[in-house]
Formats: C-alpha cells, structure tokens, sequence
C-alpha cells in the first residue's frame, strides 16, 4: 500500500485509511461482531493500511476503546486519528476530551487529532482551536486538523497554526466540496481526508433503488426528507441519484471492473486528496478496497465519470453538508 506524507507534518500515512465508525455496534452499521472488527484491523496492518481513523462520537467512545485494544503492544505499528465531539468544543473540554481518547486508547499520544463539528457558534472557533495547539505543545497530539471545514472556518484559523488536514465527505455522487474547500484546504497545503467515499455502500451496488437502502442510510440530501431519519428538510433526489448510479455502473462494466472499485479510482486522482478514509467488516472488503486504489483510471475514464456525475453536482449545490440543508448547513 502506497504511502504519502500527512499535510506538511513529516507523518507517512497509507494511501488509504481503515475507517472505524463501523467497527462497533452503532445506528448507521447495526450489529457489527468484535472479533470480525479485530480481524479485520490484523489484516489492515499485515496489508500496509496503518492509518486508522476514529472518534469519540463513533459508538459513544466504543470505537476508540476496541481500537485501543486491537493495537495493544503494536501501537508503534500505527497512525491513529482521532476527534473531539462536537459538545466538547469549550477549550477546557476540548482538553479534557482527549486524555479521555487517550485514555480509551491506551496510548499516551495521538498522530492526528482533529475538531469533528464546528457546530457551537458561540464558542469561537480560535478559542477552540487554542486548545487544539496546546495538546501539541503538550506533546499528546504530533498534529492537528479539522473536519467538515468550510471557507470561512479555515479563514479564521489564518491567523493562528494551520491545520495539517481537513476531513470532508467526498465521492462520485457528492461532489461539493469541489466548488470552493477544495481549492480553500489546498492553497493552504492542507491534506484532505475523504470520508463516505462509497456513499454508505450506493458506490459499492449494495442497492437497486432508493426504496432498498435503509433509514439509517437514507439521511443524505440524496433522500427524500420523508425517510424517517432525515432532517435536512428537502425534497432529495432519489430518481436522479439512482440514474447517476446507473451510469456509473456502466463505466464500470465497460472497463469490467466493480463500480467500487472504479469510485475509489476516481477519488485516488482528484486534486489534493491525501487519504481515503473507507471502513471493513472483513479482510476480503479490505482486499477490495486496496485493489481499487491500486489500478489507476485512464484519463478518458475520469473525464466519463466527471460527466456522468456532473447533473447531480449541479442539482445538489454547493452546499458541503449532506445532512442538513442550506438553511441549517453546519459550514462556514
């Protein structure tokens, strides 16, 4: 597995990053088994892929805590990011919430250390950001960054250290952060994180249409705002989405390979991402996901899908936040 370096701090990361939300019991996932999850981890670092990504949020600190036990007596064999909750914003618990991640760990350090949520506007973002550079100067985080970034949030830490990276959802069927982060997280020489790369297994041809995706997937502005966990108050775009799958999945079937394994391809050429952040139940998926990101895409090939694409760009906007709607859009 490829490696590259992480932002400008010197921290090489592999090419593509194990995702830990789903490795634990949580709404988005439903049950996931412990020893699957474990195995799963053995196989990412016998592989090459040993940057792991996780958070406090995920699972409501399960993440961290199987994480931490899966590399006990390895951690010297990883590259662990991790995040503050978006509640934990206000400096002191900006602090406190890390030595807890620490804590459920079992590290005394982290690689990468990143603000999940800007969502508590009336704690300013400096402030927050403050705590962030003493956890470095404290020496428990080697580097820090932040999540769900937008133009202005990034302005305003212009002042201050820059972040090394900025984690954003990103895929063939979400293309927004293309109209201004993109270009705002690079000239700044940020690294950008790409999460949802398979749009919660839509890319991956888990489903036929719209009605086979379950609520707990079906929370995007891809989805009618009548599903019973969307609250981005939109009429979604469901026949659109499902038409823009089905043109993918045709690239894909002319170059006769998997429309995952097409979507990782694309995302591995676009400008400025530095990892791909993708979760696995199971050696196999991780397998597959390396496959993808290790057979590049013809440039005729990028340029097919950027227009097979390129309708719903349009129609979903610029707005960056897949769960929320212009109104109520959590980036600045």
């Amino acid at each position: 597995m490829r490696q590259v370096e992480l932002g400008n701090t010197g921290i090489k990361v592999s090419r593509l990053v194990f995702g830990c939300w789903g490795i634990t019991n949580d709404f988005q996932w439903k049950d996931r088994k412990e020893e699957e999850s474990l195995g799963a981890i053995d196989a990412a670092l016998e592989l090459g892929v040993q940057f792991f990504d996780t958070a406090e949020m995920y699972a409501d600190g399960d993440s961290e805590e199987l994480l931490g036990r899966a590399l006990k007596g390895r951690r010297d064999q990883a590259v662990i990011a991790s995040k503050v909750r978006p509640e934990n914003m206000h400096p002191e618990k900006v602090i406190e919430a890390c030595e807890n991640s620490l804590k459920r760990l079992q590290t005394d350090y982290l690689d990468l250390y990143q603000t999940h949520w800007f969502m508590d506007r009336d704690i300013p973002v400096e402030d927050s950001w403050a705590a962030m550079i003493q956890l470095k100067e404290q020496g428990k985080v080697r580097s820090i960054g932040v999540c769900n970034a937008g133009v202005q949030d990034l302005s305003t830490l212009d002042a201050s250290e820059i972040p090394v990276s900025n984690q954003l959802p990103y895929n063939l069927l979400w293309r927004a952060i293309e109209t201004a982060i993109v270009l705002a997280s690079t000239e700044r020489n940020m690294g950008i994180l790409v999460y949802s790369p398979l749009m919660h297994g839509l890319l991956a041809g888990n489903y036929n249409s719209a009605s086979d995706v379950p609520d707990p997937r079906a929370r995007t502005r891809h989805f009618s705002d009548s599903r019973s966990l969307a609250r981005h108050g939109e009429a979604g775009h469901e026949e659109l989405t499902f038409k823009t799958l089905a043109a993918i999945q045709s690239i894909a079937d002319d170059l006769g390979r998997p429309m995952a394994d097409v979507a990782l391809g694309w995302l591995d050429a676009q400008e400025g991402v530095t990892g791909i952040i993708a979760g696995a139940r199971t050696r196999k998926q991780l397998e597959r996901n390396i496959a993808g990101l290790e057979q590049s895409l013809p440039n005729d090939v990028i340029e097919k899908l950027n227009e097979a694409t390129q309708e719903l760009k349009n129609t979903l906007g610029p707005n960056p936040d897949m769960w929320q709607g212009d109104a109520g859009s959590r980036y600045y």
